[in-house]
């Protein structure tokens, strides 16, 4: 489980970075995704350390969302 929250934690961070350094659209909206991924991470590592699959659900909404998100940040773009 610390292993899966380091890596949550790095994938967080260098979206972050890449939503502050860069300028360009596109590349911001792949730090968002980045940065949702991570989240993603965290959910279902804590889903399944409680052995609930509330997580998994959270992650299933946001990866909807996300894709949303990028379809229409894409077209305005």
């Amino acid at each position: 489980m610390p292993l899966v929250l380091f890596l949550s934690a790095a994938l967080f961070s260098t979206g972050v970075y890449g939503v502050l350094a860069r300028r360009n659209a596109v590349l911001v909206l792949m730090s968002i995704e980045l940065m949702l991924n991570a989240v993603n991470i965290n959910l279902v590592a804590f889903g399944a350390a409680l052995h609930d699959l509330t997580g998994q659900v959270f992650a299933l909404f946001v990866i909807t969302v996300a894709a949303a998100e990028v379809g229409i940040g894409l077209a305005i773009v």
